[in-house]
């Protein structure tokens, strides 16, 4: 039954393990779309078994993922955490909840590791800028990326010529100190949304405890 206005409903942030990794994988290519970039299982699983990709569960099922895995663009010899993969199931959205796992995630690593993190996206994806720009802190740089009509067939809405270009976003210092104070707040477990929800994280993603890692994060 679903979970009415009244109803706590329980969500489970947490890595991909190789008992959901199929699931996983299953979800992430069912909703790929204009604007995704698809994996393919080999790279998928290779994130995966790095801890690098989180899922949110409902009801035992996957029902969003995103990662945060080593840069590979080679924009320069920077070494950078690209942030991407982000999607919810429907029943999810418009909470906040992908706020929160893109936040969870990026912490995640950067906790522990403090190399700076990138993101991709599509020059068309209105959405996409949203959510990294206005909520996490990403910031737009001067650079883009494009990829050819042989590039990921069958996704990404292209130009005339068969290109895709993505603007290349950076998040700043200052941001990290955002992301600090989300994680802060999920200390108590809950989250006030419509329908309410009681959130657990995986103790896998943060071994020393959240606080810790709010510290870490901070410093």
């Amino acid at each position: 039954m679903e979970p009415t206005t009244h109803t706590s409903e329980d969500l489970i942030i947490g890595t991909v393990t190789g008992t959901n990794l199929d699931a996983a994988f299953g979800f992430h290519h069912a909703h790929l779309g204009e604007f995704m970039l698809p994996l393919a299982p080999t790279a998928f699983r290779r994130i995966v078994e790095k801890d690098q990709m989180l899922a949110v569960e409902r009801h035992g099922e996957i029902a969003g993922l995103c990662y945060v895995k080593p840069d590979g663009k080679e924009l320069d010899t920077v070494p950078r955490w690209e942030f991407g993969g982000l999607h919810l199931s429907p029943a999810l959205r418009g909470r906040g909840l992908g706020t929160l796992l893109s936040t969870v995630a990026i912490a995640s690593v950067t906790h522990s590791d403090r190399k700076p993190v990138m993101g991709y996206v599509h020059q068309d994806n209105s959405a996409g800028m949203g959510l990294l720009v206005h909520r996490l802190g990403f910031a737009v740089t001067d650079r883009t990326i494009r990829l050819g009509p042989d590039d990921a067939p069958g996704h990404l809405r292209r130009d005339s010529a068969g290109f895709a270009t993505a603007n290349v976003l950076r998040l700043p210092d200052a941001a990290t100190a955002r992301l600090a104070d989300r994680l802060e707040h999920l200390v108590d477990g809950s989250r006030g949304s419509s329908p309410p929800v009681r959130l657990r994280l995986r103790d896998v993603l943060f071994p020393a405890g959240l606080h810790e890692a709010v510290r870490r994060l901070r410093t």
